[in-house]
Parts: C-alpha cells; sequence; structure tokens
C-alpha cells in the first residue's frame, strides 16, 4: 500500500502546549501534519495549552492537577499506557524534557513500540540525556532517528555519547509567517521608540535580563529617548523590577510581563538582543526577523550562528562578552546605513524555516510522500 493510500497517525509528545520554543514547534507541526491528512494525537504532561494545534490531545495535566502522589502517576502511567497500545501510531515525536532516567529508559524499552523520533532543542543535551551514558545509550539505542535544532548540537551529542552521525539529523524549529504577518500588523499604541528583550524569568535565570538591563544602561540608547521593554514573566520579574526601581531607571525599563500577541511588540522594536547563556535554536530570533526587525545576539555554542548573518540581518557578539554586547547596541543605533541593510533584510532571511520548508523536511525524514 503505497502512503498515498494510507491515512497516517502521529503521536506528539510535549510537556504542554505552551511558553517554550519545543512546545511552539510541536504545535506548529501539529497543524501541518494535519493539513497533509494525517491522524495528530498529542500528549502533554502539564495542564498549559496557549498555542494553537491541530489533533485530539491527551491532557495528563487534567489528571495530575497537584496531585502527585504514586497512585496518581501510576493512573496517569496506565492511560498513557491504553492509549498509545489502543492506537497503532506511524510515528511518536518525543518533545519533552526528560527528568527521570529510569522512567524514560522503561517507556522506550517497553512502551514506544513505534518508530519513535527523539528531539533535542537545547545545547544542554543533558535536559534530554542522563549523565549514566550507558544509560543514554540504551535509551535511545532503536530510536528511528534522533532530531536536533542545530547542528552544533549533532557534534555534541556525538562527541559526549558517540552516537552514530548517521541517526542523528538537524532539522531547525518552523515558523508561521502567515500568521506572523497578520498578527504583527495589529496596532501598538506606543508613542516612544524601544529595543526588546523576549523569554522567561526563571530561576536558572538563562536569559540573563540583569546583565541585559546593565548592558543597556551603559549604552548610548537612555540619554536618545529609547527604552528597553522586557516581554515575559517568571519567579525573577519582581527582583528585576526592584533592580531597576533602586537605579532610578523605571523610566528606561519596561517590564509588560506575559502578551498574548508578541509579534506586534516585536514588529515596532527598533531591534531585539538576545544576551542567553545558552540556546538551543532560539525561535524568538527567526520570529523577530519575520517581523521585518534585525537582530543583534550572542554567539552562543548552538543557534544564532545559524540564524544570523553577520552585517546582514543583526549582529553577532562575542559569547557572554557584555561589554562587546553594549558595543553592538549602540552600533546598531548609531551607524544607520547598517541599520538599514539588515532591517531590509530581515523578512527574507527567515524564508528557510517558514512551516511549509520544514514541515516537508519531516515528512522526508519519516519517509512519507504526500
Amino acid at each position: 500500500m503505497s502512503s498515498l493510500d494510507k491515512t497516517h497517525k502521529i503521536f506528539l509528545l510535549a510537556d504542554q502546549l505552551s511558553k517554550g520554543g519545543a512546545e511552539r514547534s510541536a504545535a506548529f507541526l501539529s497543524k501541518y501534519l494535519a493539513s497533509k491528512n494525517i491522524v495528530v494525537k498529542i500528549m502533554v504532561n502539564n495542564d498549559e495549552i496557549e498555542y494553537e494545534y491541530a489533533g485530539e490531545v491527551l491532557n495528563l495535566g487534567k489528571i495530575r492537577a497537584n496531585n502527585t502522589n504514586y497512585f496518581n502517576k501510576f493512573r496517569r502511567l496506565y492511560i498513557f499506557y491504553k492509549f498509545i497500545k489502543s492506537n497503532r501510531f506511524d510515528y511518536i515525536i518525543d518533545f519533552r524534557m526528560k527528568r527521570f532516567d529510569y522512567q524514560e529508559f522503561l517507556f522506550a524499552v517497553l512502551l514506544f513500540k513505534s518508530k519513535l523520533i527523539v528531539t533535542i532543542h537545547s545545547y544542554m543535551i543533558s535536559y534530554y540525556f542522563p549523565q549514566n551514558k550507558f544509560l543514554a545509550k540504551r535509551i535511545y539505542k532503536k530510536a528511528y532517528k534522533i532530531v536536533t535544532v542545530a547542528t552544533k548540537i549533532n557534534s555534541k551529542i556525538i562527541s559526549d555519547y558517540n552516537y552514530d552521525s548517521t541517526q542523528i539529523q538537524t532539522i531547525y524549529n518552523p515558523i508561521d509567517l502567515e500568521y506572523i504577518t497578520i498578527w504583527s500588523n495589529v496596532p501598538l499604541e506606543i508613542e516612544y521608540d524601544y529595543i526588546i528583550g523576549i523569554g522567561s524569568m526563571g530561576h536558572a535565570n538563562v536569559k540573563q535580563f540583569d546583565k541585559l538591563i546593565e548592558s543597556y544602561l551603559n549604552s548610548i540608547l537612555p540619554e536618545r529617548g529609547i527604552k528597553l521593554m522586557i516581554l515575559g514573566d517568571g519567579v525573577l520579574k519582581k527582583k528585576l523590577e526592584a533592580k531597576v526601581e533602586k537605579l532610578n531607571r523605571s523610566n528606561d525599563v519596561v517590564f509588560t510581563g506575559f502578551v498574548d500577541n508578541p509579534y506586534k511588540f516585536m514588529k515596532n522594536a527598533k531591534f531585539m538582543v538576545l544576551a542567553s547563556k545558552f540556546e538551543g535554536f532560539p525561535m524568538v530570533l527567526i520570529e523577530t526577523l519575520a517581523c521585518g526587525t534585525p537582530v543583534v545576539a550572542f554567539d552562543c555554542f548552538s543557534g544564532p550562528s545559524e540564524i544570523i548573518s553577520q552585517g546582514k540581518n543583526g549582529l553577532l557578539v562575542e559569547n557572554q562578552n557584555f561589554e562587546k554586547l553594549t558595543e553592538a547596541i549602540n552600533t546598531m543605533v548609531s551607524d544607520k546605513e547598517l541599520y538599514h541593510v539588515c532591517q531590509q533584510n530581515s523578512k527574507n532571511s527567515v524564508a528557510q524555516f517558514s512551516l511549509e520548508a520544514i514541515g516537508k523536511e519531516w515528512l522526508n525524514l519519516m519517509g512519507l510522500n504526500i
């Protein structure tokens, strides 16, 4: 039977459908696969669904709620098992971070009988692989493919875990260009110029907004009336707000909290700045560029260098050099010609990351001639 005669079924596993780039990728992929008449089902561990998606959702988060005892965990595991057993999936695509090594080992050996594709969305691959290298090798030994979102992650997996390079493939995170265009054109009633930083303000402080604020305050932007706007939320937000207030710079640094439509803020920003400790493949960069806005970013070990063409759609800065970051922020404002070039090239530079282009790569990976 040819692939054109068969209805394919694909199961996507995600921690939730909100907040992160991996989760957004899962949501986008569900929509693309469903548009090709593929039956899509999604499992989420947490009852957090904000992104648009397609298909049926098995929401284990609703069952868990605040109950984490062993009986509840066994109940969720049993429901998960019955769901997989009652559906003959062609592929299982796993977007989750892995927190419990032996649980993942049991899943891989006993539960996942369909072709398993594991996705790795961060250069911190310990989020996905056990520290025990023997166990790490065993868990994904029979995986159909390990898909990373950046080529440098491939090299790290091969180096750290001695995987065969033929088992690993890079497929970039997709963006929905049409969706972004529509929502970026929503009017935004802000009368001042600003640059933008975007991300979660979690305990790990991966986005380093505290240092971004310092770099901005050391730049020429405040004296030129250009503010720093920070989109996002998290446990560190109040601490950051208090720091800015103590410096008496609340008029220069604006915190919006979580926003439903970040794209209108991206479009109207002069440029976006990414000052992360590390990244996998930062979707916020390609989404900002898709809005026609240039970017400035640290040249993290993974991600930004595969998105930014130096001086053409943005500026790459020596990794973790905050003095150089301030210099790049100044350059993007003071060098009018450079800024114009980067702005003009922004949208076209991310066409390769369109949902249609990346979706076709997924179909090719799975051998689906649709």
